[in-house]
């Protein structure tokens, strides 16, 4: 407003647009935008900082400081991007650090009177840039101090956890179209003693930071292989499968093979009764590695499953040159393919490519009947979802299966509504 009382159109109009794009961060962040939020601040605001810098024409014996916000900006971006790739966690820091020098040492703005800050709020400016930019440097350095903090404390309690074996795992069941529970896959929880039970998106991005990752898995792997042949060990669980998921660090380790051979044998399951899941970034780098790894432990009878199939890297070279024995349809496509009829249609390529390459296929995120349903008619044989069960930890596994062999599991009451499709 005092902008425009003192005929200086621009000025205001920058300003102006400056507060709306605050609130558009604001409501973007609200949102659940983050990222889409922190990609636009760290483009945008130094646009608006150079072109701020170019009327800060301050009178002669006082010093500029918008340049200052280069400095905040800077630091902010290689914090928040400090984990993404070279351009987005040095590119944006590194011109604004430049930008900062330039204008520090460059006499650089508009001289046009009406484009200049009026003096009267030259030095108001001065004390206002100067005092919210160390605010903002201030700010963001508690921000990473506090990250640091709580990062060096989680590294220290996954350590404990990994020494004390405080994981545990759930089992969600894998369901056949006859609604008979064939199968469970292992997932992990963090049982804390303060914090109850962590979910593994809390801790799991974190551990694949710090290669920590490596020795869970491996206890992963242990636990489900030892809870595997407690299975085998009882006539009414001898038929279950086990599915366990395959880290990209744990699978780079040059003793993968041995490791996980070593494991199998030791526990003494049925190994292709155990299906290890790996990514589609996977494929990518490495090829006639990855290939040999999988090679190998698919000859002691290990079976490769593709998780969530479709949304990643994957092509159909990748179904014919690695050793596969089964594909997981990602959830995405599970959710949308009733109101979304192009999700459907992949859906329905997908389980028919699988057919026609002996792939067994597993619907992830099935959550409807009518998914069920639909899923049965297209083919599909093995399901997974909260329709049926959500993770469960090895107790009510337990329970759930003694209440299906007994007839009153809730699962058969609406899977057996549903009429046999005929298939071909």
């Amino acid at each position: 407003m005092a902008f425009t009382q003192f005929d200086r159109p621009i000025l205001a109009t920058m300003h102006g647009a400056l507060i709306a794009f605050g609130m558009m961060m604001v409501w973007l962040a609200y949102r659940g935008r983050l990222t889409v939020a922190a990609v636009l601040a760290a483009h945008i605001l130094p646009l608006f900082v150079a072109f701020a810098c170019l009327f800060d024409n301050v009178p002669d014996g006082m010093h500029r400081a918008t340049h200052l916000h280069f400095l905040a900006v800077a630091l902010g971006s290689y914090f928040i991007f400090r984990r993404d790739g070279i351009y987005l966690k040095y590119g944006v820091s590194s011109l604004c650090l430049v930008a900062f020098v330039v204008f520090s040492n460059v006499s650089v703005a508009f001289h046009d009177p009406a484009l200049v800050i009026p003096a009267w709020a030259a030095e108001v400016g001065i004390w206002t840039n100067t005092l919210t930019a160390l605010a903002g440097l201030v700010f963001i350095a508690l921000i990473m101090n506090a990250d640091l903090s709580a990062r060096r404390m989680m590294d220290i309690e996954m350590r404990k956890a990994i020494a004390k074996a405080d994981f545990q795992l759930h089992y969600q069941p894998q369901i056949n179209e006859a609604g008979e529970v064939v199968g469970a896959e292992a997932l992990i929880r963090w049982q804390h003693a303060r914090m109850g039970i962590i979910p593994p998106d809390k801790f799991i991005p974190f551990a694949e930071e710090t290669g920590l990752i490596v020795p869970i898995g491996n206890w992963v792997l242990r636990a489900a292989c030892a809870q595997l042949a407690q299975w085998e060990a009882r006539p009414e669980t001898r038929h279950l499968t086990m599915a366990v998921n395959v880290s990209a660090s744990q699978f780079r380790q040059p003793d993968f093979v041995q490791t996980v051979s070593e494991i199998v044998r030791i526990s003494g399951v049925t190994p292709s009764k155990l299906k290890m899941e790996l990514t589609e970034s996977m494929f990518v780098e490495n090829v006639g590695t990855t290939v040999a790894k999988m090679d190998a432990l698919k000859e002691i009878g290990i079976i490769w499953s593709l998780d969530d199939f479709g949304t990643g890297y994957s092509s159909l070279s990748v179904l014919n040159s690695f050793p596969l024995g089964q594909i997981k349809i990602d959830k995405s496509f599970v959710c949308g393919m009733l109101s979304d009829a192009s999700n459907m249609v992949v859906t329905e390529a997908i389980i028919d490519l699988a057919s026609k390459l002996n792939l067994q296929v597993v619907a992830e995120g099935v959550e409807t009947d009518e998914q069920f349903h639909r899923l049965r008619e297209t083919g599909c044989r093995i399901y997974q979802g909260y329709l049926f069960s959500p993770p469960l930890d090895v107790d009510a596994f337990g329970e759930l299966l003694a209440l299906k062999r007994t007839g009153s599991e809730p699962l058969s009451r609406h899977l057996s509504k549903l009429p046999t499709p005929d298939f071909v």
